[in-house]
């Protein structure tokens, strides 16, 4: 059973609502969930709005406070059969003024960046592929007519920047003729040309390619706000440790955070960023805030912030372009799932509950929806859903497409976690 809406009031992209009214105290009727009900489908049936749920919550709540034997419900994606709650009446429920972003999101626009290993013959590469948002919701075909799939192969890990005119990549480089002498390259016939191996910036369509670091373990790169930074991560010192670094989109060079970490994502203020990492002791593993701020050897973990959530296996954040929330992927509920809580570490909710893999969240440019990737029917796609909650929808299917081509050079060992998702105007 699963709700995908908001639970917590307060944060962006919920209901705003000011105290309990007198209506979810008086009106309404006691209600005992039963083994197909969700919070979203009562608020459907009783109150003519899924998008209203948050009101069952506190009426309940509210109740509570006076009647033990109501629900105190935690998490709305886990209520159970047999707990008495709160539906107020349909006709005493307010009129409510949507927060920025609202529940009730428009259909979807902009255009998505990501990348698989298109293993066809001739292929066999990994390519970039940038949608059009607004005409894959419409149907394949219009989203196949728009499809661009960027100039430059052997190219992954994109993240378009924040007006949607570049693109910040990491390329692996030209395929040799052989592995070793005498031992021919299975992909030697492949794809060219081949962007080089290291991160780059382009504009999408390819022209004006510039290299933006010069080591092949530079990864997972992302736009600031202002479009004048890139943050990336990077195993290049050779320890074993991923650090976080930021390069200047003027090319003008790059600083070193001195944080060990993985899979940056910044703020809308232009500078905290959340990422995946552990305390200065390697202790306390999650997600982590700090600040975009260059320090010293002798000065680090002075631009540390804190935890948002300590979850070792907590994954691949993005952050609210519009607000403080964050989505995440977590396989803490059985399968990989993605959940949003607040940057203060507050108001978790898990937003997708299917068995199949859910992972690579990225943020509309209005924060009303969360693109992802997921394999839920056998094959590769990419999904969008409503940030507040609702229905999910796939607008791509991959086609074949996958994530693991030969463990040989340039590549190593991959798969779909290694990837991950772009979305700007």
């Amino acid at each position: 059973m699963k709700v995908r809406t908001v639970l917590m009031v307060g944060l962006v992209g919920i209901w705003l609502w000011v105290g309990i009214p007198v209506w979810a105290q008086e009106g309404g009727q006691p209600y005992t969930i039963q083994h197909s009900d969700s919070l979203w489908k009562l608020a459907e049936k009783y109150l003519g709005d899924g998008n209203l749920y948050p009101l069952i919550v506190q009426a309940t709540a509210k109740k509570a406070q006076a009647d033990p034997s109501y629900a105190v419900i935690g998490d709305a994606n886990l209520v159970h059969p047999g707990q008495k709650i709160w539906i107020p009446a349909q006709a005493d429920t307010p009129t409510a003024e949507p927060a920025a972003p609202g529940a009730a999101a428009p259909a979807p626009a902009g255009k998505i960046a990501f990348a698989f290993w298109n293993p066809a013959p001739g292929r066999c590469t990994y390519e970039v592929n940038i949608i059009d948002v607004a005409a894959c919701w419409r149907g394949p075909e219009e989203c196949q007519a728009a499809r661009r799939i960027f100039p430059l192969n052997n190219a992954s890990e994109p993240a378009l920047s924040p007006d949607g005119q570049r693109l910040a990549f990491r390329g692996w480089g030209a395929i040799p003729d052989e592995l070793q002498p005498g031992q021919a390259h299975p992909y030697k016939d492949c794809a060219e040309p081949a962007a080089e191996r290291w991160l780059q910036v382009a504009t999408i369509d390819g022209t004006d390619v510039r290299s933006a670091t010069g080591y092949f373990e530079d990864s997972h790169p992302d736009w600031s706000p202002d479009g004048q930074r890139v943050l990336f991560d990077t195993a290049r010192i050779g320890d074993g440790i991923s650090r976080i670094m930021f390069f200047y989109a003027t090319g003008s060079g790059e600083e070193d955070l001195r944080i060990a970490g993985q899979q940056p994502s910044w703020a809308p203020d232009n500078d905290r960023f959340v990422y995946r990492g552990c305390d200065l002791t390697g202790n306390r593993c999650g997600l982590w805030l700090a600040r975009a701020v260059p320090v010293k050897s002798w000065e680090a973990g002075a631009n540390l912030l804190g935890p948002v959530l300590e979850e070792p296996e907590a994954a691949h954040p993005d952050w609210s372009p519009v607000g403080d929330e964050i989505v995440y992927q977590s396989p803490a509920g059985g399968s990989w799932d993605l959940y949003l809580i607040g940057a203060d570490g507050t108001g978790k909710r898990r937003l997708t509950s299917d068995p199949a893999v859910e992972g690579l969240p990225a943020w509309s440019p209005d924060g009303r929806w969360i693109a992802y990737l997921s394999n839920a029917g056998g094959n590769w796609g990419i999904w969008v859903i409503p940030a507040a909650g609702g229905a999910s929808r796939q607008i791509f299917a991959f086609d074949g497409g996958q994530f693991s081509p030969a463990a040989v050079e340039p590549y190593g060992v991959r798969d779909w976690l290694d990837e991950q998702i772009s979305w700007s105007p």
